[in-house]
């Protein structure tokens, strides 16, 4: 084969990646303008590329809510004879 049969299969990986570059750049000004392609786009995105770290976030967020019930559970107790209701 000759140089240019074989040219338009060395250059495809560089036509994949500015295709990639100029299909971002695209996404990002229908982003800015809210437009609904990009957030379809960007929803279904997070459908089947989910958070790697999700399952640490969640412990995380877990975590932090039972911090704030025994928190908020030691906070009920009357502090300096607030609340009881003696009759003198």
């Amino acid at each position: 084969m000759t140089y240019l049969h074989t040219l338009p299969f060395e250059a495809l990986p560089w036509l994949y990646f500015i295709g990639f570059i100029l299909f971002g750049l695209k996404m990002i000004s229908l982003a800015r303008n809210r437009k609904a392609a990009a957030i379809a786009f960007g929803l279904f995105l997070q459908i089947y590329l989910p958070d790697p770290r999700a399952q640490i976030t969640i412990e995380a967020v877990v975590e932090r809510k039972q911090e704030v019930k025994k928190a908020q559970a030691g906070n009920k107790t009357p502090k300096n004879g607030e609340g009881s209701h003696k009759d003198d």
